[in-house]
């Protein structure tokens, strides 16, 4: 199933954003011949071409409350910001006693579905500085590799991120052709930037779209699937969550095209959380 987006602001977690100004990709099925909304598990999010932009401070969020749990490190309480074209992180290294490190470094595209943390000035405990620890031969991979180095791993002081373990389900796959700093955000480029891709069936600005295959949302089951989720403030990025989806189809409205196709105009998750529905 084909899945296009243009300014999209994606719940990757209640509390962690993902701005997605373009993407083109398919949604492949990980079983069977259907997309189910409803479970996460059950595609993965093949992206062809598009631009995906992660703030400090969500970035922040998903290494300690996702990530680094999830890896099993010794690196603890993460502070991610960005200074000029590097990223500045602080910690602790979780030993006998909670050892605080600071660094910065260069992000970079290690192959094409990995992020490099290359470290070019680190200091641990306030006190041993990079040039130090180098002489005594101490690295991060020595003392900070996690236990399960599918989520990321160490290579000497740099720091491995695959994009297929850095977030929560849906899985992401794709060709990552760029990386890099831009203002407060760090940006992922996947695949070419220039894509003829088809138009959806209504104008707007920010939108969803679903093409193709089969999907299965709610007690609704749609064959050659032709959805468009609209934002009904097309003034800022259109606010989805995937987990919440249903609270904002609840409080948006819908329409039938003559192809049997369907527009839903939905409202921003952050309306919909302060209105109380996605309580619900």
């Amino acid at each position: 199933m084909r899945l296009q987006v243009q300014n999209g602001l994606f719940h990757v977690m209640d509390d962690v954003m993902l701005t997605v100004p373009r993407l083109d990709g398919w949604m492949i099925p990980r079983t069977g011949d259907t997309v189910s909304l409803d479970n996460k598990n059950s595609f993965i999010l093949q992206i062809n071409s598009g631009e995906t932009y992660l703030k400090a401070k969500d970035l922040t969020a998903l290494l300690n409350e996702y990530l680094l749990p999830h890896a099993g490190t010794s690196i603890k309480n993460i502070t991610v910001t960005f200074v000029g074209n590097q990223i500045a992180v602080k910690g602790d290294l979780q030993k006998l006693v909670d050892i605080p490190f600071e660094g910065k470094g260069v992000v970079s595209v290690a192959d094409e579905s990995d992020i490099r943390v290359h470290f070019t000035d680190l200091t641990a405990a306030g006190v041993l500085g990079k040039g130090v620890l180098d002489f005594f031969g101490v690295k991060l991979s020595t003392v900070a590799q996690p236990e399960k180095q599918t989520r990321f791993h160490m290579e000497g002081d740099d720091i491995i991120l695959p994009i297929t373990a850095l977030f929560p389900p849906p899985r992401i796959a794709g060709k990552l052709t760029a990386v890099r700093i831009d203002g407060d955000g760090l940006v992922q480029v996947f695949g070419p930037p220039n894509v003829t891709i088809p138009k959806p069936p209504t104008a707007a600005n920010n939108f969803i779209y679903f093409r193709g295959g089969r999907m299965k949302f709610g007690k609704l089951t749609m064959d050659d699937v032709d959805l468009q989720l609209v934002d009904k403030d097309p003034s800022n990025a259109f606010d989805f969550s995937l987990d919440h989806y249903v609270q904002q189809l609840d409080a948006g409205y819908s329409r039938s095209l003559p192809n049997l196709g369907l527009v839903v105009y939905m409202p921003d998750y952050s309306t919909v959380a302060r209105s109380g529905r996605s309580s619900r």
